[in-house]
């Protein structure tokens, strides 16, 4: 798919990709484009959107603003705590319930304190007094159905963290947030690098090892009703973000997108032409900003931004 130049950011909006950094520019699969000739005047680099394309946010990955819209209407601005930021990346996350009210997920206060708002009316609905567990939030995700919201971060010195909340007790236990229970049993969530919701309440993680021999890098699946691990094999090599494709494989997208068996650990299909960067995990301020890349798991399908347009990548059934 031909763009004008280089996208700056890539959101799935059912059968059309949008660019909302760029101006919430929108492509379709046909080949069309609509730009309405917005421009946010900041170094916004990253963004989310919901489920129904009503919202999105614009942040910069390792700043710590950010910009809530409606379509292209400014809603309000969210800020994080300033303390790492530089670090790691923003960690916030949007979605739709069946009743229409959309939840923001985000930290706008304290690196370790996750907040659900609404999204329209700015509502903090998880108040509390509480002391939460000392982990620095990343790359919050809500599962398909908005039962779970997961985060993938990090705790000193430094080590990779990965915590599980329950969203209905969260909005009535707003100090379930604070804790990280729902990860017992896999190495309490500590280095957990990466992980991403499969099928039936199910969570695919990325498990770091590391030794004076190496790092080994595993890959498992966690029943988060069941509380306690399905499956874990080890990976012939090291991955980073993940999209669960389907009971047999996942796309890894370290370095390039590949296509992973979920039973072997080894690749089976690689898209060695398309960059998607070299982040591991949340802490990458060392790392060049990998280009925007776009996952849509329901339809087995992702996106790439490349020099000259947009690639799109649909997986065929097996």
């Amino acid at each position: 798919m031909k763009t004008p130049g280089a996208v700056s950011s890539l959101c799935w909006s059912g059968d059309a990709l949008v660019d909302p950094v760029g101006g919430m520019v929108r492509y379709g699969l046909d080949g069309t484009t609509d730009d309405p000739h917005i421009r946010y005047a900041y170094r916004f680099d990253r963004a989310v959107m919901s489920p129904d394309g009503r919202y999105s946010v614009l942040y910069e990955s390792l700043g710590t603003a950010g910009l809530l819209l409606e379509g292209t209407r400014v809603v309000r601005q969210l800020m994080r705590d300033f303390y790492q930021a530089h670090v790691h990346d923003y960690p916030v996350a949007l979605h739709t319930l069946p009743s229409g009210r959309t939840l923001l997920a985000h930290c706008p206060e304290s690196y370790c304190v996750v907040e659900l708002e609404d999204a329209a009316t700015g509502e903090r609905l998880t108040k509390r007094d509480n002391t939460p567990a000392d982990i620095f939030h990343s790359r919050l995700q809500f599962s398909p159905d908005g039962r779970y919201l997961a985060s993938a971060g990090w705790i000193w010195h430094p080590v990779d963290a990965a915590s599980v909340f329950d969203v209905p007790r969260a909005l009535e236990e707003p100090a379930s947030l604070d804790s990280a229970a729902l990860m017992e049993g896999v190495e309490g969530g500590i280095f957990l690098t990466s992980v991403a919701f499969g099928a039936k309440d199910t969570l695919v993680f990325v498990r770091v090892d590391e030794s004076r021999d190496g790092d080994r890098f595993y890959l498992g699946t966690y029943s988060l009703t069941e509380r306690k691990q399905l499956s874990e094999v080890e990976l012939e090599e090291p991955a980073g973000p993940l999209m669960v494709v389907d009971a047999e494989h996942v796309v890894d997208f370290f370095g390039h997108p590949k296509l992973v068996s979920r039973a072997t650990g080894r690749v089976v299909q690689r898209w060695e032409d398309l960059d998607t960067g070299k982040v591991l995990a949340s802490i990458r301020h060392h790392l060049p900003p990998p280009p925007p890349f776009a996952l849509d798991a329901a339809h087995r399908r992702f996106a790439v931004g490349t020099a000259s347009g947009i690639e799109v990548v649909t997986l065929a059934a097996q």
